[in-house]
């Protein structure tokens, strides 16, 4: 994903924020998003927090992820940080994901958010077929647990 970012922008309007960065090399990246010389920051959950100016958009890959909980001091969840700061800044939030999480998806039915279906993948590969089962149902039809 950072080298189709990196083709299309630029390595130099990219910052990139993660754990495997060097308290020096965070510290220059972090320099340069303060003096906005970079316009794309990706990065891990902390990545929410960099300072941005003139914040566009928010992109949240894969959603309904789990690792955007801390579970460290301090706790935060990163999707809900990034939808205060989307609130805050006027810019819009993408929740991408193929699978998404339960609670995106009833707001997303309640019309809380907004809905946007891909109907194609990407080189018009098929996309899976889907069955809806009602567990009830096959409980109810079944003899034992191990049919």
């Amino acid at each position: 994903m950072v080298d189709r970012f990196i083709s299309r922008f630029g390595e130099e309007k990219i910052a990139l924020l993660h754990s495997k960065l060097s308290i020096g090399e965070r510290y220059d990246t972090w320099n340069k998003i303060v003096k906005n010389e970079v316009k794309i920051v990706i990065g891990a959950r902390s990545a929410i927090f960099a300072p941005i100016k003139d914040l566009g958009l928010i992109i949240i890959d894969e959603e309904h992820d789990s690792s955007y909980q801390s579970e460290m001091t301090p706790k935060y969840n990163a999707k809900e940080v990034a939808k205060y700061i989307s609130k805050e800044n006027s810019c819009p939030i993408i929740l991408g994901t193929a699978t998404p999480d339960m609670l995106s998806f009833k707001e997303a039915n309640e019309g809380k958010i907004e809905l946007l279906e891909l109907t194609k993948r990407a080189n018009n590969s098929n996309l899976p077929s889907v069955h809806i089962v009602d567990l009830r149902e096959e409980l109810i039809n079944r003899k034992s647990f191990y049919d």
